[in-house]
Order: structure tokens, then C-alpha cells, then sequence
């Protein structure tokens, strides 16, 4: 009979463990349960490594050759290497930084992958499927810094006439029972063809997925060691990395692309949300309850008018309580004068409401920039050029501050949140 397995008593390796480095703790608490409550209980990650604050929100422009530009308390310029143009050989106008993907504190940009906080990037080897691959389907990044300080990029090929060399039937199931993956580890530094296994019913058959309407904008979110994908075909798929299993996973009852134009899939505080803008800038916020054993439902969490919302408060103010508001970080040698300055989501630039005055709705169209990850805050971008930080549970209303934009306000693309990291395995720097 074997003996059991002999561990070190938990002062001695809690103190072991203590001395590692930030990365190799990160390592060392995915090795197993033991180890990671060791980690955990003695917090030994320190918080300001990781990804736990919003550093500002990253903005790809379209309709001109333009870098996206970071929009940001001054505070965090000499924190944050936000000229993604210096990751870049930019022989021609056109050879700009587009930003694919954003998880945990990393950017994906063209071909590498980019820490703007750690100012440290690692290109990308093309994928086998070929010099095209990236407009053959989806890709997105995959980083979880307190698991391990590898991240994966995955590429979900969209092949509904033939998949893996075989014809597809109308009748036939979508996504197939197992789909075909290609990722790309920073461990191993390679692309490999994974098989992930369904569990679950499909999103339909392959005659309803290719007439299915397509979004123009669309998002993807990590939590809790699954990726959600919103599909090109109307559906969501919950990609588990570590087991190569997915889920498909129908949007709420009533939404597709035809209805609405700007669709978002998020993450905050208490995991993965969707929301869009109705008729008469209706919010509506649905909450992903998951179950267990794959079943999930949604539930609608919030429905606010935003046009009562945004009337009760003065929009064009300019007595900010703090004279610091949001701008586009130009340099990241930005002088700012108070260092220890950061933004505070629960008190700054409050915008006063404005009582016993006749005042009509909000007018102006709205853009939802994003959510933040930890707290149930959505970021709207208004048409005046405001940035505010709208408390869903509250209501209550921030003034982040005027988005200048090089061109016009109707050439923002997409926008990222992001939430910055100091560690990971990224090669290169400058």
C-alpha cells in the first residue's frame, strides 16, 4: 500500500510561497486547491497587480487612419503606455494599431498581443489556416493573471457550407456537436486545432444560423474561466479554455440584430450582463443567471429611462468638484501635477440634480461605451461630447469629462474598457 502523499506544514510553505515573485505565485497558485487557499488566505497577490481598477477606456476610430486613443484620468499617463502606435511598424498611414480584443489588462492588437500598463508586447505567429485566417471568423483573447501568467488566442472559424472538409445540410445542427478550434498558447508558442465538445442543444440548424441577422458591433467577455463570444449569427458561446467544452447560449427572448443596432455583451460586478438602448433611450439590462450543470437564464435587471435620468442633471456644467476630469492621454510622459490622484467612482464629479425646475427630456443620442467590471456602472457617451458613469442601482450620474475627438463624434468604432495588469509573460518592451 502506498503511503499518502506528504506536504509541507503550512507555515513552512506559506512562507515559501511568499517569497516567489509576483508571476511565479501566479504559477504556483494554479497548482492545486491546496496551494491556491494558501495564496488566497494569505493574500499574498497583491491587488495592485492585478487587474481590479478601471485604468480609462481604449477608442478605435473609424473611417480614418487613426490609433485608438485612451481616454483616462491624468493620473494614469504614467502608468499606462497608451500610444499603441509604438507596437507597430508603421511604414504608411495606414499601418495603424486596430485593437481585436481586450481581456484582463492585455490588448490584441494586429498580430501581437500588448501590455500597455507593463509598456511589454509578444508578437503573434500567423495561424495555419492562412494569411487571411483573422477574416475567417472570430478572435479573441483569453487572460487570467491570478490563474496563470499565460494567455491563449482563440480563432472561431465561421464555415456553415462545409466544415472540416465536409458539406453542411440546411437541416443540419449549429454549432456542431464538437467544433473545431484553433488556439494559440503563449506557453507552448503555437497554434494547435482543438476539438471542443457541445453540451448542450445547438443555436439552430445551418439554414437558420446563415440567414440569422449579423451585428455590427459585437463583444466578448471573460469571467470565471470561460469566454462568451457573441457569435456573428445572433448567439452566444461559453467557451471553457481549460476543459475544451462550450455551451451555446440564446440572447434574451426578443432581442436579435434586425430590432436593435448596438447589442452589448459585458462583464460586471456579479458576472456577464447584456445590454442595449431601446426606442426613447430606454436602458435595458439583462443579468445571466447560470445554474449549474449548463443551465442559465435571463433576467432583466434594469430598465431605465434615460432620458428622465439624464435631464435631472445639469450636462454642460463645467464646475467640476475636481478639476482633473477625464481627457485623451496624448503622451504617457503626461505631467500630472497630483500623482496620487485616482478616480473615485463613488464620489467625483457628482452632477448636481436640479430640483424644482421644468426640464425636458434628454434629446441627444447615446453611445454605451461600456461597463465597469466591478461595479454595476455603465459609461455613456453622449452627443454633446460628455462622458458620464451612470449608476445602474442608484442612478446617480458622473461626469468623467469632455471627449475631444480628432474627427468627427460619428467615427467611433468600438470602445475597451480597460482594466490595467502588471503581470504576464509578454517578451518584448520599450
Amino acid at each position: 500500500m502506498e503511503d499518502p502523499p506528504r506536504f509541507l506544514p503550512a507555515d513552512v510553505l506559506t512562507g515559501i510561497l511568499r517569497r516567489l515573485p509576483p508571476r511565479d505565485l501566479a504559477v504556483s497558485r494554479s497548482v492545486c486547491k491546496a496551494w491556491r487557499a494558501v495564496v488566497d488566505a494569505g493574500r499574498m497577490l497583491r491587488p495592485d497587480l492585478l487587474p481590479l481598477s478601471v485604468g480609462g477606456i481604449f477608442i478605435s476610430l473609424a473611417r480614418q487612419p487613426a490609433p485608438p486613443l485612451l481616454f483616462a484620468p491624468p493620473a494614469m499617463a504614467p502608468k499606462i503606455g497608451g500610444k499603441l502606435e509604438r507596437y507597430v511598424k508603421m511604414e504608411d498611414c495606414f499601418d495603424i494599431p486596430t485593437i481585436i480584443g481586450c481581456c484582463n489588462g492585455l490588448l490584441f492588437l494586429d498580430d501581437q498581443v500588448v501590455n500597455p500598463a507593463t509598456r511589454r508586447w509578444a508578437p503573434v505567429p500567423p495561424c495555419p489556416v492562412g494569411p487571411d485566417a483573422y477574416n475567417q471568423g472570430d478572435v479573441y483573447l483569453v487572460f487570467d493573471p491570478s490563474v496563470s501568467p499565460h494567455y491563449e488566442v482563440l480563432l472561431i472559424q465561421d464555415t456553415y457550407s462545409s466544415y472540416e472538409g465536409q458539406l453542411m445540410e440546411e437541416g443540419s445542427e449549429w454549432p456542431p456537436s464538437t467544433c473545431m478550434m484553433w488556439v494559440y498558447s503563449s506557453r507552448t508558442g503555437r497554434w494547435e486545432k482543438k476539438p471542443f465538445v457541445r453540451e448542450g442543444g445547438p443555436a439552430g440548424t445551418v439554414a437558420e444560423v446563415r440567414s440569422a441577422p449579423t451585428p455590427e458591433y459585437r463583444h466578448a467577455v471573460y469571467w470565471h474561466g470561460a469566454l462568451y463570444a457573441h457569435c456573428k449569427n445572433d448567439f452566444i458561446m461559453r467557451i471553457n479554455v481549460s476543459n475544451y467544452k462550450y455551451q451555446v447560449v440564446k440572447l434574451p427572448a426578443g432581442v436579435n440584430a434586425i430590432v436593435y443596432f448596438h447589442l452589448h455583451l459585458v462583464k460586471s460586478k456579479y458576472g456577464v450582463y447584456f445590454a442595449l438602448l431601446c426606442e426613447r433611450r430606454q436602458l435595458r439590462v439583462w443579468f445571466l443567471n447560470e445554474f449549474g450543470a449548463g443551465h442559465t437564464e435571463w433576467v432583466l435587471k434594469y430598465d431605465t429611462n434615460l432620458e428622465t435620468v439624464l435631464a435631472q442633471f445639469s450636462l454642460d456644467h463645467d464646475d467640476c468638484p475636481i478639476n482633473r476630469p477625464w481627457m485623451i492621454l496624448q503622451d504617457d510622459n503626461y505631467n500630472n501635477e497630483d500623482g496620487s490622484f485616482e478616480w473615485d467612482f463613488e464620489n467625483n464629479n457628482l452632477l448636481e440634480i436640479i430640483e424644482g425646475a421644468d426640464v425636458k427630456c434628454y434629446s441627444g443620442f447615446i453611445y454605451i461605451f461600456g461597463f465597469h467590471p466591478f461595479k454595476e456602472v455603465v459609461f455613456l457617451y453622449l452627443s454633446n461630447g460628455r462622458v458620464v458613469a451612470c449608476h445602474l442601482n442608484n442612478s446617480k450620474i458622473q461626469d468623467l469629462g469632455q471627449l475631444h475627438l480628432p474627427y468627427r463624434p460619428d467615427v467611433i468604432d468600438t470602445t475597451f474598457v480597460y482594466t490595467p495588469c502588471w503581470m504576464g509573460e509578454l517578451s518584448e518592451h520599450y
